[in-house]
């Protein structure tokens, strides 16, 4: 029998100021409070983090329970004054963003949720074509 992953794996990060996590498998009543547990734990232990990144790549389902997780850690985030991003999301995950009307505020279609170079350039005009 092959053991299953964990839902919720750290990543490597190239920036020290992200935390990069990656959700694995089904993201259901089942794993919901572990998920949202650990990705808690691992906010607390990364001093000075300004994004949060969560990889959905491998994200097979997510049911109510899941799209509460999302939720919870995307106001946890905004708190704590750090940007969510939701990344590599897949159809099914899509398709529930959508159905549930939560797709703009967990996809970071607001500034708020650009990474800080984007944020930057926006304010100091740079990448701006002219007019």
């Amino acid at each position: 029998m092959i053991p299953e992953a964990e839902p919720l794996q750290i990543l490597p990060s190239t920036d020290p100021y992200t935390l990069c996590l990656a959700l694995v498998g089904d993201l259901d009543h089942e794993v919901g409070d572990e998920v949202l547990d650990r990705a808690r734990k691992a906010l607390r232990g990364c001093e000075g983090v300004r994004s949060l990144r969560l990889n959905c790549r491998e994200l097979e389902m997510a049911d109510s329970t899941g799209l509460s997780v999302l939720l919870q850690l995307r106001r946890d985030a905004h708190e704590a004054g750090i940007r969510f991003h939701l990344d590599d999301t897949r159809p099914v995950l899509e398709r529930l963003l959508r159905i549930t009307g939560t797709h703009d505020y967990l996809t970071c279609a607001s500034a708020a949720c650009l990474p800080p170079e984007a944020e930057a350039a926006i304010e100091t005009g740079e990448g701006e074509s002219g007019s």
